[in-house]
């Protein structure tokens, strides 16, 4: 992902939860289902740059933070 550009991360991201958005979706009423959707793809392109600067922690820095 070092290589794409934002809008290119952002689009994959988006594809990649596709699947999910709308299958929680389906929970919704009928006539509400485009809003929520809609609404859950801005929430996610709010908290995306956020998301992607952060690193992943090591292996040991990571057990450390579930003890």
């Amino acid at each position: 992902m070092k290589n794409l550009t934002d809008k290119e991360k952002n689009e994959l991201v988006l594809e990649s939860l596709d699947w999910k958005i709308k299958k929680h979706v389906k929970e919704t009423v009928l006539d509400e289902r485009d809003d929520l959707e809609q609404e859950i793809r801005i929430k996610i392109m709010e908290k995306l740059p956020e998301l992607l600067d952060q690193e992943a922690p090591g292996f040991i820095d990571f057990t450390k933070k579930i003890k």
